[in-house]
């Protein structure tokens, strides 16, 4: 391997013309095929093998315009115009009719319609609506044509908001100023890593060519699959702080390789020999991590996981094809435009008297750097996973403001209400439309039709009034057992606690639907065990009083809850695969048995911590309004699980670059202490600047509005500091030091030979006799 990059960086600085070319071709054609074919990045419009997917389905068969994506609109009151006033309602109504006649529309509530649902008061209106077809198919024409068909009420002076999907079309990911702010700051550390300004700015444009590739087939990618709003942030997260880690380790070597006299072509090559190595192997650890997202038995949060890893696989390469082209296009010119009174150098002493200090104090380093992680993990013990909800949005979004109408005008549960489906078992029965026969009326009706003088014709029944848009097919005659059924989940869940109304049920054929309106807020706890009692409880009574009726329990909140549980379910076998895979990586990559097992040890504890951190601030409410979010929030079910895939894949990236060194010097001296310390001296400020870098790069994240993202970026952000510092600087030290030949130990191979001592110099009177004779 060391020697095919080797020859690769080579030959990169040989051809780098073309390599320039391909890498040219490759950002126009990914970015050409971004623009004109990219998709839209939507939420999974399906959750196979969960409840409230086999309540989808069975609505399905008798409400089929009530499974496909949701929207919420909200009329609220202005000083111009309140839904009070008769003329205001009237213009409500006319934006209800104009939303209903839409294409993409197979169902909407009219509280102006008895029985059509929603919700009105003298100062505010809701109304749910259902597009066609899957999340997949809505688009910004839906929601263009969504704001013309409300545009009545806003010329009346009344406010409107969108929550639901439309709100997430509204919130498609953005970059902003933050991002660019991380970059600079990332800029920043690059200069005082390099001490010059061209070596600090190869790092960020190799990397922001990589990105410009990736984000391009990632959104190629969501037009062919249902990619989630989430992944496209969480691999330029991801992506640019590897791609600048990457190319500053491949630029750092290459500099030393210059420094001790190499030319251009040998400094790039063996810069690869080695840094390339490591990036190889760091790079990988962090795909196969992440890859592990897909044994989540969750489709979304796995293609998060592809998006994720195809930013770091692209990073991988460009830092070994594009970087060395353009190393070998400055050559010895890296360091023109220096920065002045910056010495780099002067570090790398420090470091080491650091790294001999750490030697000298194992046993005092190890228990309290233990400590310290343990400590700060104690909160994952209270952990609590939550659900993706307006309710906990950052009150700057549009469907937050919706949420918090309705919570204030009607009771936060209003928002999100669960619907219970019941289907009995047996064949629908339909009605037969009654034939309209014509009747004649005494004698002048059978002269009518015998004589001449016909009488006037009696006046033609009027027609059936017209279904409304969605509403159940009147043909299928509702089931005597799915009425008794429906009233039976009516009676049983309005007792629950926690419940503050349930619906009048609605038939239609063997189906019946019962809506239920929780009390409190989607994200909250309570409503969380309330799905999981109606589940366990009272459906599963009614379930068992009536043989064969399947009942299943649905809605936005309960998915949500599925997918937690699912997440849950499946926790382990992720964590278990993610370590198998990185220890078998890192045994490939060391042939050490003890140093993968610490490693992954290690990780664990730096994960620990930064679960720990974001439970403390986010659902603790430590500073979380320092944050922009105006309340505590339960963590969002997957974060935990990206997050340790991610960390633990960023956490062997500084481990292989600190083994991979110590290695190489233990391989030449044969010491197990001054390999640590010489290693430590050398990488220390490397991976000190690398960790800055990741740190402000997903610091920059934080101040996206979307919760999601504001936890995995705060969480990254604390693993990479806890692991740079606490865990590499103390941690890793003072155990090589304690476990000494061990670490090292592999079946069949033994210590390496140091090497012979240099001969003493001669001194002054055997210099004399040598000229002499």
């Amino acid at each position: 391997m060391a020697r095919f990059l080797g020859a690769l960086g080579r030959f990169c600085v040989r051809r780098r013309r073309t390599v320039f070319e391909l890498w040219v071709v490759v950002m126009l054609g990914a970015g050409v095929l971004g623009i004109t074919h990219g998709g839209m990045f939507v939420q999974q419009s399906t959750l196979p093998g969960t409840e409230t997917q086999r309540a989808i389905d069975t609505l399905g068969q008798d409400f089929p315009s009530m499974t496909g994506p949701t929207a919420t609109i909200v009329f609220h009151e202005t000083a111009q115009a309140d839904p009070a006033d008769w003329r205001v309602a009237l213009t409500i109504g006319r934006a209800i009719d104009n939303v209903g006649r839409m294409d993409r529309v197979a169902f909407v509530e009219n509280p102006y319609v008895r029985g059509m649902g929603g919700l009105k008061d003298d100062n505010a209106v809701v109304v749910r609506l259902n597009f066609t077809g899957t999340m997949s198919d809505v688009g910004h024409a839906d929601l263009d044509a969504l704001n013309r068909a409300v545009e009545p009420a806003r010329m009346a002076g009344l406010e409107v908001k969108f929550g639901g999907i439309v709100a997430m079309i509204l919130n498609q990911p953005k970059g902003g100023p933050q991002e660019g702010v991380g970059i600079l700051l990332a800029l920043v550390v690059l200069l005082l890593a390099f001490g010059s300004f061209l070596a600090a700015g190869i790092p960020i444009v190799v990397s922001l060519c990589g990105m410009v590739v990736a984000y391009s087939l990632i959104h190629v990618g969501a037009s062919m699959f249902q990619i989630a709003p989430t992944a496209p942030m969480v691999a330029a997260m991801l992506g640019i702080g590897a791609g600048i880690d990457y190319a500053l380790f491949i630029v750092t070597r290459y500099r030393q390789q210059l420094a001790e006299g190499d030319d251009v072509e040998t400094a790039v090559g063996r810069a690869m020999e080695h840094s390339g190595h490591a990036v190889v192997f760091a790079g990988g650890t962090v795909v196969f991590a992440i890859c592990g997202l897909f044994l989540s038995g969750i489709a979304f949060i796995g293609r998060i996981g592809i998006a994720a890893a195809l930013a770091v696989a692209i990073m991988v390469v460009a830092a070994l094809t594009l970087l060395p082209a353009v190393l070998g296009s400055l050559g010895q010119g890296i360091d023109r435009y220096n920065l002045p009174r910056v010495r780099p150098d002067r570090s790398s002493r420090r470091w080491i008297a650091w790294g001999r200090h750490v030697d000298r104090h194992a046993w005092p380093y190890a228990i309290v750097a233990t400590l310290v992680l343990l400590a700060l993990s104690i909160p994952t013990l209270s952990l609590r996973f939550g659900v993706m909800a307006d309710s906990m949005s950052s009150p700057r979004m549009e469907a937050r403001q919706a949420y918090d109408i309705v919570a204030k005008e009607f009771g936060a549960g209003h928002y999100s209400p669960f619907v219970v489906v019941a289907k009995v078992p047996g064949e629908e029965k339909r009605t037969k439309p009654k034939r309209v026969v014509p009747t004649v009326g005494g004698r002048e009706g059978l002269g009518g039709l015998t004589g001449p003088a016909a009488a006037p014709a009696s006046p033609s029944p009027s027609p059936a009034p017209a279904r409304p848009k969605g509403a159940p097919d009147p043909s299928k005659k509702p089931d005597k057992r799915a009425v008794l059924v429906g009233q039976e989940l009516q009676q049983r869940i309005s007792e629950v606690p926690g419940v503050e109304f349930v619906d009048e049920p609605v038939v239609t054929g063997t189906t019946a639907i019962v809506q239920v309106v929780p009390r409190d807020a989607p994200h909250a706890e309570s409503t969380t065990d309330l799905v999981h009692r109606l589940r366990t409880v009272e459906i599963s009574a009614v379930r068992a009083a009536h043989p064969g009726t399947e009942i299943y329990l649905g809605g936005e909140n309960p998915a949500i809850i599925d997918v937690a549980s699912t997440v849950g379910d499946r926790m382990l076998t992720v964590v278990v695969a993610v370590v198998v895979v990185a220890l078998l990586l890192l045994v490939i990559a060391f042939r050490s048995i003890i140093v993968p097992i610490k490693a992954a040890l290690m990780n664990l504890l730096s994960i620990g911590a930064s679960f720990g951190v974001v439970t403390a601030v986010f659902q603790w409410g430590w500073g979380v309004r320092l944050l922009g979010v105006d309340q505590a929030i339960p963590i969002m079910s997957f974060i935990p699980l990206f997050m340790f895939a991610l960390i633990f894949g960023l956490s062997m990236d500084y481990e292989v670059f600190l083994l991979s060194r110590i290695k190489e010097e233990y391989d030449r001296t044969g010491d197990p202490h001054e390999s640590v310390v010489t290693g430590i001296g050398v990488t220390a400020r490397l991976i000190t600047s690398a960790a800055l870098i990741m740190i402000f790069v997903f610091a920059s994240f934080v101040p996206q509005p979307d919760p999601t993202i504001k936890m995995m970026a705060l969480g990254l952000a604390v693993a990479v500091a806890m692991d740079a510092t606490i865990v590499r600087l103390v941690l890793v030290p003072a155990l090589m030091s304690l476990l000494g030949h061990a670490n090292w130990w592999w079946p069949g191979r033994g210590r390496p030979t140091p090497p012979p001592p240099p001969p003493p110099e001669p001194v002054s009177e055997q210099l004399e006799l040598e000229l002499t004779h």
